[in-house]
C-alpha cells in the first residue's frame, strides 16, 4: 500500500461535531444526510470526516464530518452545523483504501509508523474520505503533516 504526499482541498462545506464511539463513526454519515434533504442541500464532493482521540485505548473520538455542497448556505438558528467557505490541508500522508486495515486507527498507525521513519513530523487527528465509485466505497486516510516552514 502507498502512502504519498497530497493536498486535502475542498469549498462550500458544511460542518458537523460531535463526540461519540469510534466504533460509531457512521452515525454523523446518516446525521449529514438526514440534515441535507431537509435543507435541500446538494452534495457535490465525498463526505469525510476527522477523528481525534484522546488516547489510543479511548473507546470515545471527537469527530467532525465534513461535507462538500453545490453552494453557500446560511443556516439560521442551527446549532449542531456550520458552514465553511474552505477546507485546506496543504500536506499530508495519504493512503488509498484504508479500509483494508483492521480499522481506521490500524491505518493511521500504519502512517504514523512511516512518518517516525521517514523523520516526518505528523498532526494527532487524520481524516477519512469516502468515495463512491461504481456503487462501492473507496476509503482514503489522510493525515495532516506538521508544518515546517520554520525548519527551513
Amino acid at each position: 500500500m502507498n502512502i504519498e504526499v497530497r493536498p486535502l482541498i475542498f469549498n462550500n462545506i458544511l460542518v458537523y461535531e460531535t463526540k461519540q464511539l469510534r466504533t460509531d463513526w457512521q452515525e454523523g454519515l446518516f446525521v449529514m444526510e438526514d440534515f441535507t434533504l431537509a435543507e435541500d442541500i446538494y452534495k457535490n464532493g465525498p463526505i469525510f470526516f476527522s477523528v481525534t482521540s484522546e488516547t489510543n485505548e479511548d473507546k470515545f473520538g471527537h469527530f467532525t464530518y465534513y461535507l462538500p455542497i453545490n453552494d453557500r448556505v446560511t443556516l439560521k438558528d442551527e446549532t449542531h452545523f456550520q458552514f465553511h467557505e474552505s477546507f485546506i490541508v496543504e500536506e499530508a500522508l495519504a493512503m488509498r483504501q484504508a479500509d483494508q486495515e483492521v480499522d481506521f486507527h490500524a491505518a493511521y498507525q500504519k502512517i504514523k509508523n512511516y512518518a517516525a521513519t521517514e523523520d516526518i513530523p505528523i498532526e494527532d487527528t487524520y481524516f477519512v474520505v469516502l468515495l463512491e465509485v461504481y456503487g462501492d466505497i473507496i476509503i482514503d486516510l489522510y493525515v495532516p503533516i506538521q508544518d515546517r516552514s520554520e525548519e527551513k
